[in-house]
């Protein structure tokens, strides 16, 4: 233990804290090399580390406190006197320079005698040499410490036994030793459908070895009165798993499938068989939802002869669809030839064999989307989209992944994708840059960029009003202007655009609720798509410029990158870039 001491300077006087743990430099190594260290003693939970006792009658001589900082694994007492540890460990003191001919500050940390990884799948002994001291780990049961540590599962006896026998023959070198090790979880088997016949193969699929398959997709597949259509597969739940500090470890995976059937189809639960009630066309939304429709074919552009087509069925269209005309169907739309300004609409998945082309485009599907190029046109996919060729100056939005084929180039525009998000390459060296997103809500993204616009409008109202009308900021008015503003940034610093999650979830919930807050209640963090999971993969080359977000995350690319997946580091709170097999 170390008492009170003074130090002066120039123009102040300061109190040196009192230490009350032992530390002192010792030889570390074998005796041909060996170097002296400061090595503390352990400490436990709660034991006061320093303080500054009998402070008021140094205060009256002039004095003011050595600045001392908490550092990782302390805290000061409530009364701000004494700092204690927060964990079993070796204390650490650090000085820090303030610069400007300030005092020094003292950070004070503590160094874990059992560090947890990340998961808490993985714990380390990690042994200082002893010092000579009251309470010295060779005094005390080592499973006792392990408890104390937190250590709850998982211990390996015999990495135990070998620390024991380090500890009773003395050491005096620093050890290093894996001493606990968690239980995984056993992941579950989902719930999904066994079609009874070939329906695709379905565009953008991902296949065992980790490729997509690109091939054509197979639509208006017929089908006849009772035939059997799928059946569905019960999932199989996971296997809990344990952390070394004892806490359940859920399974992933092991999730209901929730079945939609629509018109001239049946699903049996005891079964679980779907079949048809009619003769038809097969529709498969977004692998969970099934309707048998008839079939209308339309060997014609769509323009003045024909007009606008409203249909509850499938339809293919063998020629193009001219600018300003509509089609909404209730089935699958295929589309041989070109879209030009022109809007879609399916309640199912959408096909285009051409291009896309115009501002005024609008494409909006429930299901899938797969296309061969757009230019300054927009697509809304309530599943996946599957681009062949290009995007140029485009906005695309889907629910689930958005999946590009090898060689395609997107220049400018938006894509945003709900889940993940495969790309090759991206921008132009003069091109106006791209903007990335996966795991990202469109409508959430909307939202955000809707507030932003709202909280400038509002500042500069402030602003205007002030120039106009003079007066203080402590007006009524002004008050009332400035707690809108407030109000706007708490929705902007809460807003999560991670799909799922609650609407204001970052950080914490609103002061008051709102129409939104209210129109989410049944959505929680549950609820929430595994944003670790999620991914931004770049088989090309992506320019200098471009912007991507993943969640919440934001990055901009500042010099030209290739084949990197793009994905949210072990805290979530940065986006990295690791190189793509």
């Amino acid at each position: 233990m170390t008492n009170n001491t003074e130090k002066t300077d120039a123009n102040k006087k300061y109190l040196e804290p009192t230490l009350h743990f032992t530390r002192k430099r010792i030889p570390v190594g074998n005796e041909e090399k060996s170097v002296k260290l400061m090595v503390s003693e352990l400490v436990k939970k709660n034991q006061p580390l320093l303080s500054f006792p009998q402070f008021a009658k140094f205060e009256a001589r002039g004095y003011e406190k050595s600045p001392v900082r908490s550092g990782k694994n302390t805290r000061f007492s409530d009364d701000g006197e004494t700092l204690l540890a927060d964990i079993i460990g070796y204390p650490r003191i650090d000085t820090m320079s303030q610069g400007n001919d300030e005092e020094p500050v003292l950070l004070v940390s503590v160094t874990p005698l059992v560090k947890i990884s990340g998961d808490a799948m993985a714990a380390t002994l990690q042994l200082h040499p002893p010092i000579s001291t009251d309470f010295a780990i060779r005094k005390e049961p080592l499973p006792e410490l392990l408890n104390e540590a937190g250590i709850l599962f998982g211990i390996d006896q015999t990495a135990l036994q070998t620390a024991q026998d380090i500890i009773a023959q003395g050491y005096s070198d620093f050890h290093d030793i894996p001493i606990a090790f968690g239980q995984p979880s056993q992941q579950g088997v989902d719930a999904y459908l066994q079609f009874a016949f070939e329906i695709g193969p379905i565009a953008g699929q991902i296949m065992e070895d980790g490729t997509i398959d690109f091939r054509e997709r197979r639509i208006m597949i017929a089908v006849v009165k009772d035939e059997l259509i799928a059946t569905k597969i019960p999932e199989i739940p996971g296997t809990p798993g344990t952390n070394v500090l004892g806490q359940e470890i859920e399974p992933e995976g092991g999730a209901e499938l929730e079945i939609k059937i629509h018109q001239d189809v049946i699903f049996i639960e005891k079964s679980g068989e779907i079949k048809a009630t009619k003769d038809g066309i097969l529709t498969v939304v977004n692998g969970c939802e099934i309707k048998v429709c008839s079939k209308q074919e339309i060997r014609t552009d769509i323009d003045y002869a024909t007009g606008n087509i409203e249909s509850k069925s499938c339809v293919i269209i063998y020629g193009a669809v001219q600018p300003g005309f509509k089609v909404i169907t209730g089935g699958d739309l295929e589309i041989k030839k070109e879209v030009m300004s022109a809007t879609l609409f399916s309640e199912a998945n959408i096909v285009i064999k051409g291009g896309i082309t115009g501002k005024k485009t609008d494409i909006k599907a429930l299901g899938d989307v797969d296309f061969f190029f757009i230019e300054q046109g927009q697509i809304n996919s309530g599943g996946n989209v599957i681009m062949r060729k290009q995007s140029y100056y485009s906005d695309i939005s889907a629910r689930g992944s958005i999946l590009c084929q090898a060689g395609t180039t997107i220049i400018g525009g938006n894509i945003i994708a709900g889940n993940s998000l495969t790309a090759f390459n991206v921008g132009s060296p003069n091109g106006k840059p791209s903007f990335l997103a996966a795991g990202v809500d469109i409508d959430r993204l909307n939202l955000q960029r809707e507030l932003s616009q709202l909280l400038a409008t509002q500042q500069d109202d402030i602003i205007q009003w002030l120039q106009r009308y003079g007066g203080s900021r402590k007006s009524k008015k002004i008050r009332k202007m400035e707690a809108e503003v407030s109000e706007t940034k708490m929705k902007l610093l809460k807003l999560n655009l991670i799909p799922g999650s609650g609407l204001y979830s970052r950080v914490g919930e609103l002061r008051e609720p709102t129409d939104q807050t209210e129109q989410n209640d049944d959505e929680s963090e549950t609820n929430a798509i595994r944003i670790d999971k999620i991914f931004i993969d770049l088989k090309g080359t992506i320019f200098s410029g471009t912007e991507v977000r993943i969640g919440n995350c934001k990055l901009l690319i500042k010099k030209n990158i290739t084949k990197r997946r793009l994905k949210l580091d072990q805290s979530l709170k940065r986006i990295i870039a690791l190189p793509l097999k």
